[in-house]
């Protein structure tokens, strides 16, 4: 990457940030306000006002979780920042994703990696890259109880053109009639549908778009109660 793209990328970053911060400063307000109303601070109320500024709370926990869904999806920023290609490391790729989504390894027993040694380096932008990968095992994790396990692996796809990473879970799992529209923008699922802290359903689509950038393929199999495996392969250098 040149000074230039390097300093319109730091550019669109700022802004992406800035952003993020303004719609966030609003329920940093709101969220104080609306508990001292509820637990009677701000004066009494009677049921029906109550009543009224509950449904005000529930409201504010939904936008909430549709801004922060909006910013971990990356879907803002992967519009927003220019492309970056390089060699990237399929192992690093890998443990940084993880990291992004999940924290430190050690905070999550859970989720396993595994890692091919000598794979090839992937040809990609490694920020959209991590996102890439970084939105599936959110996914994965999300919808996968404390009990039950993530895996992450990578290997060659079999001829060395590209390296093939997978998302194993042993979640919720996907209806079958829901698994041809799991890639389009905004869809969710009946099991995410279900859950207080329900997104944007951007995720994968976003996962989708960068993979086809790069001339990859990305699919989806899932057994209801059972779990569900995401495959990305990515085309090497």
């Amino acid at each position: 990457m040149d000074r230039a793209d390097a300093q319109s990328r730091s550019d669109a970053e700022e802004r992406q940030a800035f952003v993020r911060h303004e719609l966030r400063t609003p329920l940093a307000v709101m969220r104080p306000l609306i508990d001292m109303l509820l637990d009677g601070t701000g004066g009494q109320l009677d049921e029906r006002q109550i009543g009224y500024v509950r449904m005000l709370d529930r409201s504010v926990d939904r936008l909430a979780a549709m801004i922060t869904s909006l910013s971990e999806s990356g879907w803002l920023e992967s519009a927003a920042l220019p492309e970056a290609i390089a060699a990237v490391s399929a192992d690093a790729l890998v443990k940084e994703a993880v990291a992004d989504a999940c924290g430190p390894l050690e905070e999550h027993p859970r989720v396993r990696t595994d890692t091919s040694p000598g794979l090839p380096a992937l040809r990609g932008d490694p920020y959209r890259l991590r996102r890439a990968l970084g939105n599936v095992i959110v996914n994965a994790c999300r919808f996968t109880p404390s009990a039950g396990s993530v895996a992450v692996a990578a290997g060659e796809n079999g001829d060395g053109s590209a390296v093939l990473v997978t998302v194993t879970d042993t979640g919720t799992g996907i209806a079958e009639d829901e698994l041809d529209q799991v890639f389009d923008f905004g869809f969710q699922g009946r099991a995410a549908r279900a859950r207080p802290d329900r997104g944007l359903g951007l995720g994968l689509f976003v996962t989708r778009e960068i993979v086809a950038s790069l001339d990859g393929r990305v699919w989806l199999e899932s057994t209801p109660g059972e779990g569900t495996r995401v495959s990305l392969e990515l085309p090497a250098v």
